[in-house]
């Protein structure tokens, strides 16, 4: 577990933010936003960032300390739905990525060139005690926002909504047939990243609902049983995107309607701070991190 990092998904309980990371080796174990993701509430989530202490952790860990607005405008968006303040609450921040080199290697078992992004999604779940998932989305350079309303239905021929709420709702679906997951949520998005940047939107939509729902159905026990380390978690969720099996134990469905690998889920999820990553797919490895000069980081 390493702090002071952007990149990587990371997880708050409180004003506890916990970074996963990738380390130089063959596999990397599970990230902490997954094995061990902490908890608060709506209303503490809200009076931490009104009162500074998540802007100073947020800062510890490199990131914006002004970012802490967005999570609070999240939290305040499911208040404003109805979800009651003392709601238990799990937050992340989901990063873009860029791809330096290696476009659609992945699949193909090639390599890519990756980082991650300062950009991205503040993330804001509250518990649910049905199989509903609802997700608010706000889009803050456009100050556009929209809401999506998914069942946890298994089978695998659920119809899938349009437009961005297919990635929530796939995810949804994918995780109730291989996982059993019953338990809902209301999920807050906030993204500041650019409208068609290339930055992977998309996948960081499918990584936020994931999280989540591990969290809310505390999946912990069965990843670590199933998906052992962090390359073949980031292979899972390629295969979620894409409709295709992830071994005969989880067997995949439709997917988002198209086809690619897990270069994406790999970049947000184990990318760290102030350096590039080369990947190899097929299966997924770390092949080298290569530091970026302090002028660029």
């Amino acid at each position: 577990e390493k702090e002071g990092e952007e990149g990587g998904t990371e997880s708050c309980r409180g004003t506890k933010m916990m970074c996963g990371d990738a380390r130089e080796s063959p596999t990397s174990p599970l990230p902490a936003s997954v094995s061990a993701p902490g908890s608060t509430s709506v209303a503490a989530l809200i009076a931490d960032a009104d009162g500074g202490a998540l802007g100073e952790r947020l800062a510890a860990m490199g990131l914006d300390a002004s970012r802490s607005s967005s999570f609070a405008a999240a939290a305040a968006r499911l208040l404003a739905a109805g979800v009651a303040p003392e709601t238990r609450a799990t937050a992340f921040w989901v990063p873009g990525r860029i791809e330096v080199l290696g476009k659609h290697t992945d699949y193909a078992g090639g390599r890519s060139l990756l980082c991650a992004v300062n950009r991205g999604f503040s993330v804001v779940a509250a518990d649910r005690d049905d199989a509903v998932l609802r997700v608010f989305a706000s889009f803050e350079l456009t100050g556009e926002a929209d809401v999506a309303e998914v069942a946890l239905a298994a089978a695998p021929e659920a119809a899938s909504p349009a437009g961005w709420a297919v990635y929530p709702a796939v995810t949804a679906r994918r995780l109730a047939r291989n996982f059993g997951i019953r338990g809902g949520g209301d999920l807050a998005l906030s993204c500041d990243l650019p409208e068609a940047s290339g930055m992977s939107s998309s996948s960081a939509v499918v990584i936020a609902t994931f999280l989540c729902l591990s969290a809310r159905n505390r999946l912990s026990a069965q990843l670590r049983a199933r998906l052992p380390t962090a390359e073949a978690l980031c292979h899972y969720l390629g295969c979620v995107e894409n409709g295709q099996d992830c071994g005969h134990e989880l067997p995949g469905d439709a997917g988002v309607g198209t086809f690619g690998g897990s270069e994406d889920h790999t970049a947000i999820l184990l990318c760290r701070r102030a350096e590039l990553r080369v990947y190899a797919f097929c299966p997924t490895a770390l092949e080298a991190p290569l530091p970026l000069h302090k002028s660029h980081a």
